[in-house]
């Protein structure tokens, strides 16, 4: 990566972890990207957090894509005529009683990002963040006894939609391409269950080697945390791991 800020484009970015992360990154003057189906809608979440149309104007560019059409996410994966250095994806569908939901948006969509950024044949590959789940892991247990039942039932579906996301990261991670791995590296961040409650509670974190047990965190605790943690360290602190955050 550059000595510059990194440049960050964002998958998802209507989202409430990853339009949080958004916000800080315009706010602290970095050059962002945003893939969205509905450009409108971005900019209206954005103006009511206090982010300015001139900032808006200056700082981001706003793709109008399909997740599922690699040749509409390339272009969101440019910016200033190189390839972005890290990617944000808070690609998710929530469970609904009222509208038909996507349970296969993760496990498309984050392999067809990696798919164009192969694509696109750079040689400093960008830097990958997901957005994943607790109650996924291969090691030891993550969640509370009292969510289990909850977590293989009712979120069974999501659940599945990540764990094959973290399959398709992990193995863009390793998988050699003119003698070079698809992305740079990757975090993987598992939050506990998401709530829109403003930010307030102590965050804690862990990994999936020494995982932290909690209930829930917030979007808005998730969003601050890849920007701080992630996007301010160019992707370096927790670079390789998958990273639990709880309140």
């Amino acid at each position: 990566m550059s000595t510059l800020k990194p440049t960050v484009a964002f998958f998802g970015a209507t989202g409430g972890c990853t339009n949080a992360a958004l916000v800080l990154a315009l706010k602290n003057g970095y050059h962002c990207s945003a893939f969205v189906r509905t450009p409108a809608n971005l900019t209206t979440m954005l103006l009511a957090k206090g982010v300015s149309q001139e900032l808006i104007d200056s700082n981001l560019q706003i793709t109008k894509g399909d997740i599922r059409n690699a040749s509409t996410i390339k272009p969101a994966l440019m910016l200033n005529g190189r390839i972005v250095d890290i990617i944000v994806s808070g690609l998710g569908s929530t469970p609904s009683l009222t509208a038909k939901v996507d349970w296969n948006i993760c496990r498309d969509g984050v392999p067809n990002i990696i798919d164009a950024v192969a694509s696109l044949k750079s040689t400093t590959p960008p830097f990958l963040a997901v957005i994943s789940t607790t109650g996924i892991t291969k090691g030891p247990r993550d969640v509370p006894f009292a969510f289990i039942p909850f977590y293989h039932v009712a979120l069974a579906k999501p659940h599945e939609d990540k764990r094959l996301m973290e399959d398709a990261v992990l193995k863009a991670a390793s998988k050699l391409e003119n003698e070079q791995c698809l992305i740079s590296g990757y975090t993987i961040v598992r939050p506990s269950l998401l709530i829109d409650w403003k930010e307030g509670t102590k965050l804690r974190v862990g990994t999936e080697e020494k995982p932290i047990l909690g209930y829930t965190i917030s979007r808005q605790s998730v969003g601050r945390w890849i920007y701080e943690d992630v996007i301010a360290e160019g992707g370096s602190k927790w670079s390789g791991k998958a990273v639990t955050l709880t309140y």
